[in-house]
């Protein structure tokens, strides 16, 4: 007997999540890093002086005071500030509800191709993670409920999903919901939100203020540009919310995210991150499908490509050679992504670059 011996059986299963890569270089104001999903606009000009102004109390644990943001993101999204609690990232506030919700002999059921580390979260909880098969990357929700066991307690989706961008409708996520008992927990992951234009697009924030089996996570990382921040919401019902809350780290916001994230909700800065974002997954996708290769539509501020054996070229190939030439897009090692990248909107000139690149590596 060892220490090694009580360590739960399904930590042991789990493989590392990897990040996006970064590339090694001097030259790295050439290279354009599209492997992350962050905002190239960054925070907000007043986010980024009430940060800064932060930092000089940064000796001090922040006051467990965390209405103030939650009355500030229930005015922009009409919300109610009482049915909002924080965390350092929606990463680790997905880990919390997992852990509080499912266990051992119990299930979580997701999409087989969606957010690398839902099975992660159900790993390390000790429940099983149950994968559901998808439709060509985009979830099926009749696959979903067909894996709803006894052992059910969570089912938990991305919407707009991560790593393929594509979306549930209002209609479909509501179809989802009412084929699940009420003690069973629909967690839906919503990082992207912000970024969905489809007009079938429905807000899960709305079914919880409908039900009490609902709870969505958002983040500050993605639209507000301050994933190097940390710092991460969910909206429940109010029970869960004080559960959350309570099991919660001490301090679940350091000073300078908080201070940022009350400045980052405004919303002409946002309508920028959107209008570019907007501008440049039009041009991409447009100029991927003329050199014939398969775009996923994306609701996301990222696009996935697949690149069809028929061109003769691979995933690794175009890999290669953007990298070569100081474009980073986002490369996945495992077999259902083999033959696909994800690209993250980035600035004008990464993404003039990035376009030409192609265009030049598929006229060979």
């Amino acid at each position: 007997f060892n220490l090694k011996d009580i360590v739960k059986p399904s930590i042991n299963e789990i493989e590392k999540y990897i990040p996006g890569e970064s590339l090694r270089t001097n030259n790295k104001e050439k290279v354009s890093k599209l492997s992350s999903n962050e905002s190239v606009l960054g925070m907000s000009p007043t986010a980024q002086r009430a940060a800064n102004e932060a930092i000089a109390t940064s000796h001090l644990y922040l006051e467990f005071d965390t209405q103030t943001l939650a009355e500030v993101l229930g005015a922009q999204y009409s919300l109610s500030p009482d049915l909002i609690t924080f965390g350092p990232g929606s990463d680790e506030l997905l880990q919390r509800i997992v852990n509080t919700f499912c266990g051992p002999d119990q299930e979580l059921v997701h999409s087989k191709n969606a957010y690398m580390q839902f099975p992660i979260y159900a790993k390390v909880a000790g429940a099983t993670p149950i994968a559901a098969d998808d439709n060509d990357m985009k979830y099926d929700v009749d696959n979903i409920i067909n894996q709803v066991t006894d052992k059910t307690r969570i089912v938990l989706i991305a919407n707009p999903d991560n790593p393929s961008g594509t979306y549930l409708s209002s209609t479909e996520v509501r179809r989802l919901h009412e084929s699940l008992p009420s003690n069973i927990l629909l967690v839906v992951d919503a990082a992207y939100e912000e970024f969905a234009r489809a007009p079938d697009y429905e807000s899960a924030t709305k079914l919880v203020d409908e039900f009490e089996n609902v709870i969505v996570t958002r983040t500050f990382s993605k639209v507000y540009g301050m994933a190097g921040l940390r710092l991460g919401w969910c909206y429940g019902p109010k029970w869960i919310i004080e559960l959350l809350t309570r099991i919660g780290p001490s301090f679940p916001v350091n000073n300078i995210a908080f201070a940022a994230g009350i400045e980052a909700v405004k919303e002409q800065h946002v309508r920028n991150v959107l209008d570019h974002n907007r501008i440049w997954i039009n041009e991409m996708t447009k100029s991927f499908q003329d050199v014939n290769l398969k775009v996923y539509p994306s609701q996301t501020n990222f696009l996935l490509v697949g690149f069809p054996s028929r061109s003769g070229k691979t995933a690794d190939d175009v890999n290669t050679y953007l990298n070569q030439n100081g474009i980073i897009p986002r490369q996945f090692r495992v077999d259902e992504f083999k033959d696909k990248l994800r690209f993250t909107v980035g600035h004008d000139d990464g993404m003039k670059k990035t376009i030409q690149l192609m265009n030049q590596f598929f006229d060979h």
